[in-house]
């Protein structure tokens, strides 16, 4: 294999933007249309999860006061059982991948282009390169993650084992986890890396500023109505993962890949270090070990889309090698 650094900046996923895309009008358009859409219909779709999970679990008994009841207490809850956790992971799915659904359609509308190009540049979506990104991420995040918190005397217990005292309800949350967080990643996926890095490569093409521009972009975006998001620690954390993720997006040619990283890194999250909670989470600042997690993470993010692009039986098995190898003076011809 070669180890001759790859020209991001001529890479498939950002070498094609239509003179419709580059037009401001449209992208303000989008913004406003997209997100609007995508509100009403994600809070909606929020709103029907929260009452089906109360439903569920025995809130009409009492008529509409016992489901006022249900849902102040799964609300008051905050992820501290597992009804809790699993009522805010669902809500959070069900918001999210709406929103994102209907601002994309949205977007490719008023761009002129299929929602599939703001997942991948292959001929279809690869669900095996999925599977790699969640795989490797499992095979390489996971053993540093639970070390870290086996490590750490002030780490709470796994969500795993101490929200369910049996295996049974333990299988059951892990198996929610993946089947919520999947399309929850992979709706923040096409938001960040579909659709802003291509909008981004229209002012440049320097990949270190579209990871960077993406990856604070990514993070701030997670500030909003969750102030403690935004402390130094949190917000540097998310920011270099975003910069992971835009660079499997680059170098792979889609949001395949980095769909399976950042649901694997929910999922080891849910499962071994935090559940979703609507606590805020303290902050401990910026510390060298934390930073030191941080490139690990980053670094590994970019190792592992290396691995799968210059290994040729898993880029043949994954579907990476489906992605159109775009000369230089195609891309330049895109950017003119």
């Amino acid at each position: 294999m070669s180890l001759e650094l790859p020209r991001l900046s001529h890479a498939a996923f950002i070498a094609d933007l239509s003179p419709r895309e580059r037009s401001l009008w449209r992208i303000a358009l989008t913004l406003v249309a997209g997100l609007l859409g995508g509100l009403v219909v994600g809070l909606i779709g929020g709103l029907l999860a929260l009452l089906a999970i109360v439903v569920a679990t025995g809130g009409l008994k009492g008529g509409l006061q016992s489901l006022l009841q249900g849902v102040n207490s799964l609300v008051s809850e905050g992820g501290a059982t597992v009804r809790g956790a699993l009522g805010l992971l669902s809500m959070a799915a069900a918001t999210n991948v709406p929103l994102a659904a209907t601002f994309i359609v949205i977007a490719a509308m008023i761009a002129g282009r299929k929602v599939s190009r703001y997942v991948t540049t292959a001929p279809k979506i690869r669900w095996r390169l999925l599977l790699a990104g969640l795989l490797l991420s499992f095979l390489i995040i996971g053993p540093g993650l639970c070390l870290a918190q086996s490590l750490d005397p002030h780490a709470p217990p796994a969500p795993m084992l101490n929200l369910a005292k049996d295996w049974p309800t333990r299988i059951g949350y892990a198996i929610a986890c993946f089947l919520l967080l999947i399309p929850a990643a992979a709706a923040e996926e096409i938001l960040f890396r579909g659709w802003l890095l291509r909008q981004s490569a229209m002012v440049t093409r320097n990949p270190w500023f579209l990871m960077a521009l993406n990856g604070v972009l990514f993070s701030a975006v997670h500030g909003i109505g969750a102030p403690s998001e935004l402390a130094p620690d949190p917000f540097l954390t998310r920011a270099l993962m975003g910069a992971g993720f835009t660079y499997m997006t680059l170098r792979l040619g889609g949001i395949e890949f980095s769909t399976g990283a950042h649901a694997a890194n929910n999922i080891l999250i849910v499962l071994f270090v935090e559940p979703l909670t609507l606590k805020p989470a303290a902050s401990s600042g910026v510390s060298i070990d934390s930073l030191a997690q941080d490139l690990f993470l980053l670094v590994s993010y970019v190792l592992m889309a290396e691995a799968v692009a210059r290994w040729p039986l898993l880029r043949r098995w994954s579907g990476a090698d489906q992605v159109p190898d775009l000369t230089a003076n195609v891309a330049a011809e895109h950017f003119s």
